[in-house]
């Protein structure tokens, strides 16, 4: 899905609602923003409880996109 949104003065982007509706977003969900090889990637992600002790465990981070 491929839609144009724009950037305000602020720096703000809007996502286009059907996006959001997608990936099941909402207002307060966790996003990961990272820019890889000059392209700005915004992933939905979960925080989720991890059988090790890493405290910091969250789904989708292990895509191996890097």
């Amino acid at each position: 899905m491929t839609m144009l949104s724009y950037l305000t003065p602020d720096g703000q982007v809007t996502i286009p609602r059907s996006i959001l509706k997608s990936l099941n977003i909402t207002g307060g969900s966790d996003v990961l923003i990272e820019v890889i090889r000059g392209q700005l990637i915004i992933r939905k992600i979960e925080v989720i409880e991890a059988e090790s002790d890493d405290p910091c465990a969250i789904a989708g981070l292990d895509t191996g996109i890097y």
